[in-house]
């Protein structure tokens, strides 16, 4: 397989801002939440967010992993996990200061925006520790490279990491990314639910929330 998993690296924020954009871009709700927004603010804004998680990853338990072709050496895939962890007081006086607040470019859908995540947020909260959980935060992968294996390849480390602990694993799915976290041992626990229609979009959305215990035996998946 001419692909390869690697550690992110900030340098690498170019090429996964890309990627986000391109694997969300039909997602119907995470699609919507700025599909009216000139796409090189878009591209800056989800830059930005990037540069921040790298740039904080030490207060957050993050560990980011790349896939790249080896053929080509683009990145393909990217996938962020927060492992568990205990800050000290001093990390914990530097993560108070962090600025978590949003400017948003013009043309983002900020009442969905606000709406989805924080219900994300609360719900997170509910089911997680984060000083024994571990929350597979983000999978992306481009859409060309699909059905290919890279999500199994970007997620194996984080769960053998959690069996090796005893840990539950957490992760909030799309139906896009439902029948890959199924197949790993993940069970919907929650959901939620998102008229999109007023936000401009069909229907009702369904972000499904999920637990994987440890050590469950799995299938093989993509």
């Amino acid at each position: 397989m001419p692909f390869q998993v690697l550690p992110a690296q900030p340098s690498d924020i170019p090429e996964i801002a890309i990627i986000h954009h391109d694997a969300f871009a039909d997602d119907p709700i995470i699609g919507r939440l700025m599909c009216d927004v000139k796409p090189d603010l878009k591209n800056e804004y989800d830059k930005k967010f990037y540069e921040n998680t790298f740039a904080h990853m030490h207060l957050m338990g993050s560990v980011m992993h790349k896939a790249i072709d080896t053929e080509t050496g683009k990145i393909v895939a990217f996938a962020k996990w927060v492992y568990p962890y205990t800050l000290t007081p001093e990390q914990k006086a530097e993560k108070e200061k962090i600025d978590l607040s949003r400017t948003y470019p013009e043309g983002t859908n900020v009442e969905l925006y606000e709406n989805f995540f924080q219900q994300l947020d609360k719900k997170r909260k509910h089911y997680t520790d984060e000083e024994r959980d571990y929350f597979l935060h983000i999978l992306i992968v481009s859409p060309a490279y699909q059905r290919r294996g890279l999500g199994t390849m970007l997620i194996q480390e984080g769960l053998a990491a959690a069996d090796r602990d005893g840990a539950k694993t957490y992760v909030e799915a799309s139906s896009k990314g439902l029948n890959l976290y199924l197949r790993h041992g993940w069970r919907i626990v929650d959901d939620i639910k998102m008229n999109m229609t007023p936000y401009g979009g069909k229907g009702m959305a369904i972000e499904e929330l999920m637990i994987r215990q440890p050590g469950v035996v799995v299938g093989t998946g993509s």
